[in-house]
């Protein structure tokens, strides 16, 4: 007897010594067999996106999967080695897909006892491969349950990033509690996850939700199509007997904004935000339409009621930049962008406002600033590294645009963009020869803008005086882009120099009945006009000109030569005593070039 009761006190012992709670450390060991990178390749075999997979089984995998076609290829990625993974099975309603990855010989995570309640309070430890960087711990508490959508999140503290999709979160028996869900990130260390019973349950919902699958699969499918109205008469048919899927609202809204049907848009994104008010998607829609609508105040409204239930979402922050934004208030914009970033400094929305407020301020140097910040977020996103370029060139710094780019590595899709962006800062460092065959080697690829490739490249030859290849360029580009004024510019001016005046005034004509008050426009006509010896048209277009826009020292000039051609002296001489008052500097060359030899001519 004595026996059994001194071993039924040891097991009562062990287990209280199996309960202790673990540090992170023993922690991290005991499940990084267990949570797994994952990624998500393009054609090429270049990782797309990274997110974090949970095991649960040697050679079965769990993620978030809600951007997931099911089309790419995935790969999980242990410390060793890498092994390729397919779909098995999808809950599309939850987002969740359990993959299948032969030979991974993986360890099955150990979930908590689906009868024990989360309390608030507890220590948790999120395991995810946050910023793509491996699997990371970090630890925090629980905040609390809260219900959204009919679902009981788990709110927790430990810190998440992009990446932290699909990992574990675990108790401090290295026990899984839910599984990370990054999208539903709540502001810097407010996120969330689900509930780890629906693991379990992955499987059955694929087969019992394949109406579903059906409609969301050709839902994905129309999109990527653009057949915007087929899109939006299949999602009507599954909205008639379904009012409460978000998803198919998200989608109807999309395809009446791609249609313009304003009303449509509007009534889908209310429908949605009625659903869920606290999602910033429906929210940013709403606030769309209102601005499209020109109803400032409404959208402000709305942003700032978003604002007051997620007031540390960096996703609502940007929305209220944007809407301070479209109201005129720059000042109020970008506070509410920098708070976004301090929210979440990866917020890519949130720059591209603060370098349109910098680019209306014509500060070159925070535009660069800004995009250096995102070239070293982003350091594999090829058009980001372009941008940055530009911005070197921009601010008067070609030679660091073209060490930023001979550095850059780019994916053979994007070599014919890197070309193109070479032949910029080849151009503006002085070197058209070089420029021109960056361009070339361009449009020898598939670049994204041919257009803006040929007029660079019409550009260049213009600069070298090689009017013949400039005009065929500019053509092109006119050509792929007839709607362009920059390029009907540059090829009139390139007729023009290439002694071909009367074609220049023909593209000056199509511009003039775009832009009537575009005093460049006339400018350029009246430069014509006046080569061609056409001296009072020429006359009056200079005068057009200088009446949109009076400091133009250099046609001040022409135009007082012009009118000595004429014989006005007395509207030389008027002309020259109006550009004292507006430019003495140039009116000084007006004397020395045009007055001065007139006087002295005189007997």
């Amino acid at each position: 007897m004595k026996k059994i009761v001194l071993l039924l006190c040891v097991g009562a012992y062990l287990s209280k010594a199996a309960a202790k709670p673990l540090n992170s450390v023993e922690i991290y060991e005991q499940t990084q067999r267990s949570v797994t990178v994952l990624e998500e390749l393009d054609d090429t075999g270049k990782s797309l996106q990274s997110l974090t997979g949970i095991a649960v089984a040697s050679d079965r995998v769990v993620t978030m999967c809600e951007a997931m076609n099911g089309k790419r290829q995935i790969r999980i990625v242990t410390k060793s080695k890498s092994f390729p993974a397919t779909i098995l099975a999808r809950d599309s309603q939850r987002h969740l897909c359990l993959l299948s990855v032969p030979g991974a010989e993986l360890t099955k995570i150990v979930s908590a006892d689906v009868n024990q309640s989360v309390q608030s309070g507890a220590r948790v430890y999120a395991l995810s491969n946050a910023l793509g960087l491996g699997i990371g711990i970090s630890e925090g508490v629980v905040s609390g349950i809260r219900p959204q959508l009919g679902v009981d999140f788990i709110q927790f503290s430990a810190p998440v990033s992009p990446g932290s999709d699909g990992g574990a979160l675990v108790d401090a028996e290295a026990h899984l509690l839910g599984i990370i869900t990054y999208r539903h990130r709540d502001g810097q260390n407010v996120n969330f996850a689900i509930p780890a019973k629906w693991l379990a349950e992955i499987e059955q919902h694929d087969k019992s939700d394949i109406a579903y699958k059906q409609f969301r699969e050709t839902s994905e499918q129309l999109q990527q199509q653009e057949q915007w109205q087929k899109l939006t008469d299949h999602v009507e048919q599954w909205i008639a007997g379904h009012q409460d899927d978000a998803d198919a609202w998200r989608w109807a809204a999309v395809a009446a904004q791609k249609i313009g049907n304003l009303d449509s848009e509007e009534n889908s994104w209310r429908k949605l935000h009625e659903l869920d008010p606290a999602s910033p998607i429906a929210a940013a829609g709403l606030v769309s339409v209102k601005l499209k609508r020109n109803q400032r105040a409404e959208a402000l409204q709305l942003a700032h009621e978003l604002l007051s239930l997620r007031q540390e979402d960096a996703e609502v922050w940007t929305i209220v930049g944007q809407t301070e934004q479209a109201a005129g208030t720059a000042t109020k914009a970008e506070e509410a962008y920098r708070k976004a970033l301090s929210f979440n400094p990866w917020q890519l929305t949130a720059y591209q406002g603060l370098i349109g407020i910098a680019k209306r301020r014509n500060d070159l140097g925070m535009v660069t600033q800004l995009w250096r910040s995102l070239s070293a977020l982003y350091p594999a996103v090829s058009d980001i590294q372009f941008s940055l370029a530009d911005a070197y060139i921009r601010e008067g710094r070609p030679a660091r645009a073209y060490s930023l780019l001979e550095r850059l590595t780019v994916p053979d899709a994007q070599k014919a963009d890197a070309n193109f962006w070479k032949g910029q800062t080849l151009i503006a460092l002085g070197r058209p020869l070089d420029a021109i065959q960056a361009f070339e080697k361009s449009l020898q690829g598939n670049p994204t803008a041919k257009a803006w490739v040929y007029a660079a490249l019409g550009n260049s030859y213009f600069q070298l005086q090689r009017f013949p290849e400039s005009i065929q360029a500019y053509r092109e580009a006119v050509r792929l882009e007839p709607g362009n004024p920059e390029w009907q510019y540059g090829l009139a001016l390139s007729l023009k120099d290439g002694f071909r005046g009367q074609e220049a005034l023909e593209v000056d004509a199509q511009l003039l009945k775009k832009f009537p008050n575009d005093p460049a426009v006339w400018r350029q006509k009246g430069f014509n006009e006046g080569i061609l010896g056409r001296h009072q048209e020429g006359i009056k277009s200079m005068e057009k000109s200088l009446e949109l826009e009076p400091k133009q020292g250099k046609l001040w000039v022409a135009l007082i030569e012009t009118y000595r051609q004429a014989g006005r002296d007395k509207d030389a001489k008027s002309a020259y005593e109006k550009l004292r008052g507006i430019d003495s500097e140039w009116a000084e060359k007006a004397y020395r070039s045009v007055i001065l030899p007139f006087e002295e001519s005189q007997p």
